[in-house]
């Protein structure tokens, strides 16, 4: 990638380019707001040599504005439509992830071909996306009777988190309100579409069933199915001329052949009448798996296959950060608005004996000490400082500064010397202030480069400096732990050195070591974690899990039990756990009413339910028991434990909603 410098574009900080395409090119960016509030997007710009054409313009508006009103889960959302100096462009959700052209591509590269129940998951969620936008009513509530018509690798998002995205209605139209879906006219690559669409016909919703069906063929068969030249490939679309799946792929289930065979009918009148009739037959499959494929486990899989990318492209952006940030630091350093384009200009405050209020309407710049520096110039004939202690997070104690208007009776007469004096300038924050505000702001990168400042400016203040530049390494190294555990592991060791209480370093770390599967040194760390926070259940979760997987099922056991007294918000998943481990000891009587207890606790935990049915059979089903015991355990020791639930950065509660919160799947 060439040398970008980032950009201001309106409200927008540009801070890279992400691709260039036929029509436009896309930019990574974010919105900076009041409070430091910050937010990550893309900007889609048209090409500059492309303005002039009135149709691709129109065509460009016209996507922004039905996009725009398309509000779902899977679906790209759409914020801002605007113009800056002629240059049309978009902000849309900014998506962690790849399409499924480089899912497919990095799958054969990695052999880590796509499971059948994610290929199903994955198009279950697009038909739920399609869904939507084909019944999209407009704010009179009359049908728009919406048709994507480009459903194809490209347009399908699949984030690291597991998510999946439609993105791209650049060719969709409102049929009631366009001429473009009549006969004759060929929109959309080829070789993803359907017969009637690739025949020049009218078309429907019932277009977009088949395309979705192209897609879960290819995502079962590993093969494209209409290969070759365009005039090659049109002529077999337009015939519907494919080999079937189960040519391809042997032992491929009837329901699943069943779900190909009505989606990818050449006739419309054939296939599925809706998308959500399709999406209720792939449920149904879906359900027939003893373990129901969730984000998690896409999640889990997305993040296997794109490693390296994943660390690059987290590595790419704290560098565009500290950059940025350096910019602004220089900037504010000696007074001087260097960098123009990423920071507005700051007028300066006029000495006064009063000073005006503050412009409201000026951009936030991110940066708090030339925030405070103004602010400061404005209240400083008014008000008197002191200083009173207060508790934040984590029990890091600091100090605010608080204001009193002075008494009427205290206020010195005006004299013509008090009008013309000149206002001393406030002291600039310490490095040590503006790090202890960007933690409370949970901006560990920036705090951690300030506590480092802080540290090398004023040496005798190590033990003022040390805890909380520990939880600001501490915060940083939780972003990275999947992506560049290395790093992550060098962050925690400091932060430990700086200080050796902070329970979450020691909890992080054993997480680290349990997903290298280094299970002494995770175990060492998260008994070090259970000394220091003997009350959090999380530690003994994972413990309970890294027992199991050294098979000493009695610890195990232990640690499970000492979760459900301490009653998490999970509490239904660790009496599963501690189930499956009795179970494999003989203790079957005791497993059954922990697993009555989780369903007490969450009546729709399909684990527990399951689980109970099999306990409940007789003990020729031993067999298949143990069997099942290992594919719920399997999902976990595939990922990192507790994934989602960890010690509490914000004091927040993990696993509320028990229906989607799970630590097996």
């Amino acid at each position: 990638m060439t040398k970008f410098q980032p950009i201001r574009f309106g409200k927008y900080l540009i801070l890279d380019k992400i691709a260039t395409g036929g029509m436009a090119e896309l930019f990574r960016a974010k919105i900076t707001s009041v409070e430091g509030f910050e937010k990550l997007v893309a900007i889609k710009k048209i090409l500059p040599n492309l303005t002039q054409d009135s149709n691709l313009v129109n065509m460009f508006i016209d996507e922004a504005k039905l996009a725009a009103m398309l509000t779902h889960q899977n679906i790209v959302q759409i914020y801002d439509l605007g113009s800056m100096e002629g240059v049309y462009f978009i902000a849309m959700e900014y998506i962690h992830g790849k399409d499924m052209r480089v899912l497919s591509n990095k799958s054969k590269e990695k052999g880590l071909p796509l499971p059948l129940e994610y290929a199903l998951h994955i198009t279950s969620r697009i038909c739920s996306g399609l869904d939507y936008s084909h019944n999209l009513k407009d704010f009179q509530g009359n049908p728009l009777k919406l048709i994507h018509r480009d459903i194809s690798p490209q347009n399908i998002l699949v984030t690291y988190e597991g998510e999946v995205k439609i993105v791209d209605f650049g060719i969709a139209k409102v049929a009631r309100k366009t001429a473009d879906t009549r006969e004759g006219l060929i929109k959309g690559k080829v070789a993803y579409m359907s017969p009637e669409q690739a025949a020049g016909k009218t078309i429907d919703h019932r277009s977009d069933i088949f395309s979705a069906g192209i897609l879960l063929y290819e995502m079962i068969t590993g093969v494209r199915m209409f290969e070759g030249a365009d005039l090659n490939v049109l002529d077999r679309v337009r015939k519907a001329d494919f080999q079937t799946a189960e040519t391809i792929v042997a032992d491929l289930p009837a329901e699943v052949s069943e779900i190909l065979r009505r989606a990818l009918a050449k006739a419309p009148s054939r296939r599925y009448k809706s998308c959500v009739a399709m999406l209720a037959d792939l449920e149904e499959c879906l359900s027939s798996f003893t373990v129901r494929p969730r984000a998690e486990g896409l999640s889990h899989y997305m993040k296997a296959l794109f490693a390296e990318e994943i660390a690059a492209e987290a590595a790419a952006l704290l560098k565009i950060e500290a950059e940025v940030f350096s910019l602004k630091e220089e900037g504010a350093s000696d007074g001087k608005t260097k960098t123009l384009h990423i920071l507005e200009h700051i007028e300066p405050v006029p000495a006064k004996k009063t000073a005006p209020a503050p412009s409201t309407h000026r951009l936030w710049l991110g940066t708090w000490a030339i925030a405070m520096v103004a602010a400061a110039i404005v209240l400083a004939v008014l008000f008197k400082e002191k200083r009173v202690p207060t508790v934040v997070e984590d029990t890091v104690v600091t100090s605010v500064k608080t204001s009193k208007l002075p008494s009427p009776t205290t206020v010195p007469p005006t004299s013509p010397s008090a009008e013309t004096a000149k206002e001393p300038a406030p002291p600039e924050p310490s490095k040590r202030e503006q790090a202890m505000e960007a933690l409370k702001k949970e901006q560990f990168a920036k705090a951690a480069a300030l506590f480092e400042q802080a540290l090398a400016n004023e040496p005798g203040d190590k033990s003022k400096i040390a805890t909380p530049y520990a939880q600001a390494l501490v915060g940083g190294s939780t972003s990275i732990l999947d992506t560049n555990p290395n790093q992550a592991e060098s962050l925690l060791e400091k932060a430990i050195e700086l200080d050796p209480k902070n329970a979450k370093a020691f909890f992080y770390l054993g997480k680290l070591y349990a997903s290298k599967k280094e299970y002494a040194k995770a175990i060492q760390s998260y008994d070090k974690a259970i000394d220091l926070a003997p009350s959090s259940p999380d530690a003994f979760f994972n413990l309970g899990f890294l027992y199991y997987a050294r098979k000493d099922y009695p610890k195990a056991e232990a640690m499970f039990f000492k979760v459900t007294e301490l009653q998490p918000a999970y509490l239904d998943e660790a009496y599963v756990n501690l189930a499956v481990v009795q179970n494999l000891q003989g203790k079957k009587e005791e497993s059954i009413g922990n697993l009555e207890r989780a369903l007490e606790v969450n009546p729709n935990n399909d684990r527990a339910k399951k689980y109970l049915l099999r306990l409940r059979r007789t003990s020729k089903n031993a067999k298949e028991t143990n069997h099942l015991e290992n594919k719920i355990f399997s999902i976990a020791r595939t990922g990192t434990p507790l994934d989602h639930c960890r010690l509490r950065n914000s004091g927040q509660v993990c696993g509320a909603d028990k229906q989607k919160t799970s630590f097996l799947g």
